[in-house]
């Protein structure tokens, strides 16, 4: 990473590599406050009097909010500065998180929970931008998973972190840790990023049109189905290593550190590959985790051979993050900031989609077995429709010869 440095506007040097860790702080924050419930279900569910099912809408509320909130505030928040846009939202962010540390009842958790997840959104997409447009000349895509790696961390260390400071300290104290880490998040920002400059005068007609052409629809249908085949098998892969690989629960952890790993080093190589050949980097990592994740199948019977593929299956999944959101600001044109918040709403519409999918297939005949073949599936639907567009297609529907091509 560069230590190229910028200036600010009163002309004090800052390294583009320091700005980068700041916007790192805020996705790890942000990453590990979505993941943080999921850990504490219990000590909520029993504090606040409400049913397990309905503590779990802290998780599913968070979600929708995400999918929904953060392309509208993009739209309304169009000719916004940048850095402006990123201090708002952080505290908006921050207040969210506070409003969850103090609630008084599960209604208010609930209503904490949403104003954080409205700032989720936008807050990725326009760090994503951010990063892209502090990173060098052709070392895009290693900024962009730079910053990436927060949300990895957030997965590694973050919410277990959360989980066991909410176990021994209360459910209160990881919402204010939170806060604590937003809040140094943007007095950081506010003080050493740059006013990064960002096109003026783009009408929200011009970025809806912009959003809304087939080349730019396809590539979110890629994420949906890219990111949903990983969580098919993900969102249950605890129970396939218990029931299955015969590990116990204490083992599980330790295997999920594994995937982890996988995935800051996948992160960090589709960084790279995807400065040096977009395409290829995004098509070889979605055939690496259909393989991975296929093969899972039968080496989930094996416990050595079943580690190692989780841990290959982490590096192929998180190694097309960088470059589908490299793809997607490369066809966004002037609508940077709503394409790449449009993008992380795909990311989260695939968990979800993916969730539900191999919860379906564990309630047919073939059960748990068949989840990480039926995931399988799932990112080859992703990877067909990242060949189509590759492939010049002289008549099809749409009318173009390139779907990458403009």
């Amino acid at each position: 990473m560069s230590v190229e440095k910028v200036r600010l506007p009163g002309g004090q040097p800052v390294k583009k590599t320091a700005a980068l860790w700041l916007l790192t702080l805020a996705v790890f924050a942000v990453g590990t406050a979505e993941l943080l419930p999921m850990g504490l279900l219990l000590p909520i569910a029993g504090d606040t009097g409400v049913s397990i099912s309905t503590a779990g809408m802290l998780v599913t509320g968070y979600a929708l909010g995400v999918v929904f909130g953060g392309p509208v505030l993009s739209v309304m928040t169009g000719r916004m500065p940048r850095k402006t846009l990123l201090n708002l939202f952080l505290a908006v962010f921050a207040a969210g998180s506070i409003c969850c540390t103090l609630a008084s009842s599960y209604a208010v958790l609930l209503a904490g929970r949403i104003v954080s997840s409205l700032a989720h959104g936008i807050l990725f997409g326009a760090i994503v931008v951010a990063a892209k447009d502090l990173a060098e000349p052709g070392k895009e895509g290693r900024s962009i998973a730079m910053v990436g790696s927060g949300l990895t961390v957030a997965v590694i260390l973050g919410a277990p972190i959360g989980t066991f400071l909410g176990q021994q300290l209360g459910w209160r104290f990881p919402f204010l840790a939170i806060t604590l880490l937003a809040a140094a998040a943007l007095l950081g920002i506010a003080k050493w990023i740059p006013a990064i400059p960002r096109s003026e005068g783009v009408s929200l007609g011009k970025q809806l049109h912009s959003v809304s052409r087939p080349a730019f629809l396809m590539v979110l249908l890629i994420t949906v189905f890219g990111n949903g085949g990983t969580f098919a098998a993900f969102t249950y892969i605890t129970p396939i290593l218990e029931r299955i690989s015969g590990f116990s629960g204490s083992a599980v952890s330790v295997i999920l550190l594994v995937f982890g790993i996988g995935s800051m080093i996948g992160n960090l190589a589709g960084g790279k590959l995807a400065d040096k050949r977009l395409l290829p980097a995004l098509i070889g990592g979605m055939l690496l985790l259909a393989v991975s994740m296929a093969a899972f199948t039968w080496t989930s019977h094996y416990k050595a051979a079943a580690v190692v593929t989780v841990f290959v299956w982490g590096v192929a999944a998180y190694s097309i993050m960088a470059p589908l959101n490299m793809l997607v600001l490369q066809k966004a044109g002037d609508a940077q900031e709503l394409a790449s918040t449009l993008n992380i709403s795909a990311f989260n519409l695939g968990n979800a989609i993916g969730a539900f999918i191999g919860g379906r297939v564990i309630e047919s005949a073939p059960g748990l077995h068949a989840v990480p073949w039926a995931a399988s599936l799932v990112t080859c639907t992703a990877i067909v429709l990242a060949v189509w567009g590759a492939i010049p297609v002289r008549r099809n529907m749409l009318g173009k010869s390139d779907l990458y091509v403009e």
